[in-house]
């Protein structure tokens, strides 16, 4: 109860210092954000694209959540995830320092700093499969109707109303393009190919680009299409491996975790041993970094799979 109290003072006290100082709560979150966003330098760069240097998991993490966030519109949130990633470490740092358990205090403050990335993350993971999905549906359709009329333009106008989110808005955006903007067929489709980040997609793209000039290459797509036909049935053999695993990392995290209060009421020495000895406080550490770390790596494994050329 007493750590309840020191965090909502500290956050009443925080609230009081931007009032006291009229600041810009949307600037500061800005200025948090710097940190998370800086460049690195051309040398490490320049190892990186050697492959001699890689980047560490928490760039990584960050990197993904900025690409994330801009595929879907939300570039400007970026911010608030950081500052909402900072808040968690300071709690984190403040219920370590309640229990006056001095080894989890770094473990929370790093590990509660990634759970917004990590959300982010696994809301990218399904948005991603999501799109992959409605984009086999669409291409599918598309080239069955592209190789009647011969008109790319018309056989995306003519399905356009059967499509979905995520795929719906960048074939309308084509189709609008197409008929009032600019007619170069070839230029739009470039353009399209680069609004979604799938390998197919782009490979029918060029594959569509070069039937504008011969006719006869329209035998090529439905091969394409069939790739994200085979992308699924494997995607989806996967996610039936992994469900079970996946179902017993998350019962044993919760197992691990209501462990600690439920001994409270089961053994109260065995609970003030874990609590309040250097051992036990050890033992909290070191589940919560194995927790954290678990996590990550679950995460990282969930991901779709993609084809590569």
């Amino acid at each position: 109860m007493l750590g309840i109290i020191r965090i909502l003072s500290f956050a009443l006290y925080l609230l009081g210092i931007f009032y006291l100082l009229r600041l810009n709560v949307a600037e500061v979150m800005q200025e948090l954000s710097e940190p998370f966003s800086a460049r690195e330098s051309l040398k490490n760069r320049i190892l990186l694209a050697k492959g001699k240097r890689k980047k560490n998991t928490f760039s990584l993490m960050i990197e993904d959540t900025r690409n994330i966030l801009k595929l879907n519109g939300k570039e400007e949130d970026f911010p608030k995830v950081c500052v909402f990633s900072v808040t968690l470490s300071i709690v984190g740092m403040l219920f370590g320092l309640t229990l006056s358990n001095f080894f989890i205090v770094p473990v929370l403050c790093a590990g509660l700093c990634t759970v917004p990335f990590i959300y982010i993350k696994y809301l990218g993971i399904r948005l991603k499969k999501q799109q992959n999905e409605e984009l086999e549906t669409a291409l599918s359709i598309i080239t069955s109707s592209y190789i009647r009329s011969e008109n790319i333009v018309t056989a995306i106008e003519e399905n356009k109303d059967y499509l979905n989110h995520p795929v719906k808005e960048v074939f309308q955006q084509f189709v609008l393009q197409a008929n009032l903007v600019n007619p170069d067929v070839k230029v739009l489709l470039y353009n399209m190919k680069m609004q979604i980040d799938n390998t197919v997609f782009e490979e029918w793209c060029d594959a569509v680009v070069a039937c504008q000039d011969d006719g006869a290459l329209k035998t090529t797509l439905l091969p394409i299409v069939k790739k994200l036909s085979n992308i699924r049935l494997v995607s989806v053999r996967l996610d039936a491996m992994l469900y079970a695993p996946v179902k017993e990392f998350i019962t044993m995290v919760l197992l691990i975790v209501a462990n600690v209060p439920l001994m409270y009421f089961i053994n109260r020495t065995w609970f003030e041993i874990l609590v309040f000895h250097t051992a036990g406080k050890l033992v909290l550490a070191l589940c919560a970094t194995v927790i954290f770390i678990s996590t990550i790596n679950v995460i990282r494994i969930s991901k779709p799979i993609e084809y590569k050329r």
